[in-house]
């Protein structure tokens, strides 16, 4: 395993492992309330090993290893957190963005910043813009809001989620499918049919918003909201590989 290291950013100390090797730089971002040590960074840490491919995995302020309060996140932060790290592993090289449900948000929101120097994006399950289709607040929601600062929700996998002031106050400013996304580099997004997390979709309109003509949805008809299983992963890794 590449060794635990951190970076002081913006207020937090920020957890990452990196593998050095040939580029374009592979970086993973996971989704919310999740960290780098989920199956599918750690599927791509032992392929990027194997293969001598550069690779960075990273939490979030506020989440996983890193430091901060998960309460102060926000997309504008945790891409900012991102792009932090990927300026500290690749200064001026090639970077190519692997995200996961909301990471596929922070991807395409460091894509955008990344410019020229994106060779490509692969969403899994990709869920840009999510405060907007995927949680509407409730009256007594509000109230816990008001009075605690975040409200929460059950979650399949594992403590609640929350949702915070910052979350949702941060979000409009960084919405993505009011218009069109302009990214050229090409994309990839990976969609199981039976996820009921994020609409399958949802990666048919951001793949008719991207600016960019090489980009292609590939729908797993079984596959859920994760897409963590073997096969699952496989496809993947040979989609990323296709990529490069």
């Amino acid at each position: 395993m590449s060794q635990l290291q951190y970076l002081d950013h913006a207020g937090a100390r920020l957890a990452f492992r990196f593998t050095a090797g040939a580029g374009p730089l592979v970086v993973f971002l996971p989704g919310y309330m999740s960290d780098m040590t989920g199956s599918k960074a750690e599927a791509l840490s032992d392929w990027a090993k194997g293969k001598g491919q550069a690779y960075l995995r990273l939490d979030y302020s506020g989440c996983g290893a890193s430091g901060g309060d998960f309460l102060d996140g926000s997309i504008g932060r945790w891409t900012g957190d991102a792009l932090a790290l990927i300026r500290l592993a690749s200064p001026d090289g090639k970077v190519m963005l692997v995200g996961s449900s909301m990471g596929g948000w922070i991807a395409l929101q460091a894509g955008l910043a990344l410019k020229d120097r994106l060779a490509g994006l692969v969403g899994i399950a990709a869920a840009p813009d999510f405060t907007v289709w995927g949680l509407t607040v409730g009256e007594a929601e509000r109230r816990q809001l008001d009075k605690n600062g975040f409200f929460t929700r059950p979650s399949d996998y594992g403590e609640p989620y929350r949702y915070s002031r910052a979350l949702i106050a941060d979000a409009p400013a960084h919405l993505l499918l009011d218009g069109q996304i302009g990214l050229t580099a090409p994309v990839r997004l990976l969609h199981g049919q039976r996820d009921e997390v994020v609409p399958w979709r949802l990666s048919l309109d951001i793949a008719a918003r991207l600016a960019g003509d090489d980009v292609q949805v590939r729908l797993i008809k079984d596959g859920d909201h994760r897409l963590s299983r073997e096969a699952d992963i496989a496809a993947l890794i040979a989609t990323v590989e296709e990529l490069l």
